[in-house]
């Protein structure tokens, strides 16, 4: 089966870019989008129609999916929206498609990547603007980081409980899975200060390699997200961990690139 994988295109500040189409597409199955399509995700699900009718694509919302719109109740309307097509919005959800089974969810994070999750949650209150542009309960009240490590830890039973799935398992999450590669190559000066900045990371990722051996992604199996703006393509106690994220831009006429210079809009892997 051929994945052609895709994260954080960032609709809302791009301008003069869009889907290869026609002979400039790859050959593909299933399209994966991991996160960051469109504010609002019922959005995304119109736009994908319009260029994929035809084709399954897996859709996992990331955190912007939810600026400007309550995190739940946008992927309700999404998953209203792509009823009766091909396109699955996977929130804590799988599906089978062939004999491959893919398993989503945003993940968000557990905040505890340094260690230190009070500093952690402290710092992303103050600095992220997913905890001043996301509501929740029905847009009652505002998003916060107790919300988000909520949902990670609901997302954490739910790919554990995606050990017991038969065939072999594509895990897509929009946060990351994984430690940075500084950090895995103890570039993190342990106990050393950290800038809020670095601490700031720990919003952005967790450390799930303990559920990378040996299920529920494991043997040869694929975990792919985004939300770094970077490109990723390692392998982690047997499970190949990729993300192909492009990020903000372009904007035509006055910018002509995107974040991340790595990004392939045509990266295809094979399972």
């Amino acid at each position: 089966m051929r994945l052609w994988i895709l994260s954080d295109l960032h609709l809302e500040v791009t301008r003069g870019w869009d889907l290869p189409a026609g002979d400039v597409r790859p050959q593909l199955d299933v399209l994966v989008i991991a996160g960051d399509l469109i504010p609002r995700a019922e959005r995304g699900v119109k736009w994908l129609l319009e260029r994929l009718p035809d084709r399954p694509v897996i859709f996992v919302p990331g955190n912007h999916e939810a600026y400007g719109a309550d995190v739940d109740r946008t992927v309700e309307k999404a998953m209203d929206a792509a009823a009766g097509t091909k396109i699955f919005m996977l929130q804590n959800r799988w599906i089978r498609l062939s004999d491959v089974t893919f398993a989503g969810a945003t993940l968000w994070t557990d905040f505890e990547l340094f260690g230190d999750r009070c500093r952690a949650i402290a710092v992303a209150a103050e600095q992220m603007n997913d905890f001043r542009k996301i509501r929740i309960n029905r847009y009652v009240r505002r998003f916060q980081p107790r919300h988000a490590l909520a949902r990670h830890l609901q997302a954490h039973a739910f790919l554990e409980a995606m050990r017991n799935a038969s065939g072999p398992p594509v895990v897509v999450t929009h946060h990351a899975p994984i430690p940075s590669r500084a950090y895995r190559l103890g570039r993190h000066y342990l106990g050393s200060r950290l800038s809020d900045q670095e601490v700031l990371t720990a919003a952005y990722r967790s450390n799930l390699t303990s559920l990378m051996w040996p299920a529920p992604i494991a043997d040869g199996k694929n975990a792919l997200f985004g939300h770094m703006h970077e490109s990723e393509d390692a392998v982690m106690r047997c499970t190949r961990v990729v993300s192909n994220a492009k990020g903000y831009g372009p904007w035509l006429p006055n910018c002509r690139t995107w974040d991340n210079p790595n990004f392939d809009p045509n990266f295809v892997i094979e399972i």
